[in-house]
């Protein structure tokens, strides 16, 4: 039943009401239509009495709190509030919220059960974890606009989320919708300050932590984030995506964040001098073998091939017949295979010879084990190993310190000096053209062979003298 001509409800009122036999509405003289239904059982709640176009309805609107204290917040598809409890203020303005609702022409129920969908919908949505490893697994297959990411690549973007998981757990559980800026900067802010924590094997090992910050991994970790969110925003709706995560994206949080890593690009290079006491005595080095040694020459030779490119080839990519290399590029966005042809001198193939020696019987050249390449941090190693040796001095003076990627830029500059053309010894480096006209008109590597050899004799002979003795240039 319903209590007719009632006044408009107080607290006072509602404290002093009684659960009585049956259940029993009592209206709320204030605003038409809302009411408080007392169950016999003294449940308590806010209901409004509105003629709807399919019938007089009475709409649920949430349950009495008791109190005048306001109620806390839950989801839309229970109480179209958002309040599992009202007050009595609270209920007058919810109500006044539905009335204007059908004002307009829509349905409560209908509002409801969109609402309940949202909500479902939304509890679907993947997390900031989820994110990450969907774009780890995405990047693992590959497309065919794009190469799939390495070994190595998967494997520290990996560590970086298991990084991240002992760093702060809660932000990776947070809907990846839901996360900000202010969210991304939290997780790089301890990196770039004070490091991260290094692999305990493989390249990096050791289980070191940088000292004073680590700003390089800071920006490639913001990197790695603002790759994964740029991923859920285009790939949610592809058909093609196997995966049926969705995330609802609205923006890339990790886009506003800047690199503030400081550049230090490389200017180190060999002299002649050095250079050649690098060369001659490389596989005099304790703890470097002859085919680590053979490695490194072969990269000088090659006219500073990179090094990992060299060591991943088999050796039926090494053709002593044609004397040609050839090797696969992966450089530039995308890491869409390249073929890359280099020319051998007979400087590199008698270095070839020394090395089938202690390799012939492997898949590859520099390898000492049948069933995989050198580790690529390995000829780095090698170079450590040269700079801490007795042989790192000339006339008494140290050597000073450089890396396998400071002897690819020493053979530009032996180049430039040698007075190659920049277009020719960016050729022979594989510094190629990209973008459109060298994927779909400029693509034939045997068409840059001539170009390549005539950069590559000229460095031969300069680097000839030097070994010698002839040039100190």
């Amino acid at each position: 039943m319903t209590k007719r001509d009632a006044p408009a409800l107080t607290q006072k009122a509602i404290d002093a009401i009684k659960p009585g036999a049956k259940q029993t509405d009592y209206r709320d003289g204030f605003l038409r239509g809302l009411a408080l239904r007392v169950s016999p059982g003294g449940t308590m709640s806010w209901v409004l009495v509105k003629r709807l176009p399919e019938g007089v309805k009475r709409i649920l609107l949430g349950r009495y709190t008791g109190s005048s204290a306001p109620a806390a917040t839950v989801d839309r598809s229970q109480f179209l509030a958002g309040y599992q409890s009202l007050t009595l203020k609270q209920a007058r303005e919810e109500a006044a919220r539905v009335l204007a609702m059908v004002a307009e022409g829509r349905s409560p129920t209908v509002e409801r059960a969109r609402a309940k969908h949202v909500r479902a919908v939304d509890a679907e949505r993947g997390s900031f974890r989820d994110l990450l490893a969907d774009y780890i697994t995405a990047r693992s297959e590959g497309t065919d606009k794009r190469a799939a990411a390495g070994e190595r690549q998967i494997k520290e973007w990996r560590r970086v989320v298991s990084g991240l998981e002992k760093q702060a757990p809660e932000i990776l559980d947070m809907k990846a919708r839901e996360v900000e800026p202010a969210h991304v900067v939290a997780l790089l802010r301890p990196i770039f300050h004070h490091g991260t924590a290094r692999p305990k094997t493989g390249r990096g090992s050791g289980g070191r932590r940088s000292t004073g910050g680590a700003q390089g991994s800071a920006d490639k970790v913001q990197t790695f984030m603002r790759a994964a969110f740029a991923y859920g925003l285009a790939a949610e709706n592809s058909v093609a995506r196997k995966s049926a995560r969705t995330y609802g994206l609205i923006h890339n949080p990790a886009a506003p964040i800047p690199r503030e890593a400081k550049s230090t690009p490389g200017t180190r290079a060999l002299s002649a001098a050095e250079l050649r006491q690098f060369w001659w005595s490389i596989d005099q080095v304790p703890k470097v073998g002859p085919v680590m040694a053979n490695l490194l020459r072969f990269t000088i030779a090659s006219g500073g091939q990179r090094t990992h490119q060299l060591a991943r080839e088999p050796w039926t990519s090494y053709d002593t017949q044609s004397r040609v290399l050839s090797l696969v590029d992966r450089k530039g966005r995308g890491g869409m295979k390249r073929v890359h042809l280099v020319p051998m001198t007979s400087r590199m193939i008698g270095i070839l010879k020394a090395t089938h020696l202690h390799s012939g019987q492997n898949t590859w050249p520099w390898s000492t084990s049948t069933r995989a390449p050198i580790d690529i941090a390995s000829p780095a190693s090698a170079v450590r190993y040269f700079l801490k040796s007795e042989h790192a001095f000339i006339d008494g003076v140290p050597i000073a310190p450089f890396t396998p990627r400071d002897l690819r830029r020493t053979c530009t500059q032996l180049m430039q000096a040698a007075g190659v053309p920049d277009i020719e010894a960016d050729r022979l480096q594989s510094h190629g053209v990209a973008g459109v006209t060298g994927t779909h008109y400029r693509n034939s590597p045997e068409l840059y062979l001539p170009e390549k050899k005539r950069a590559l004799a000229t460095f031969d002979e300069v680097l000839g003298k030097i070994l010698i003795g002839k040039s100190n240039t």
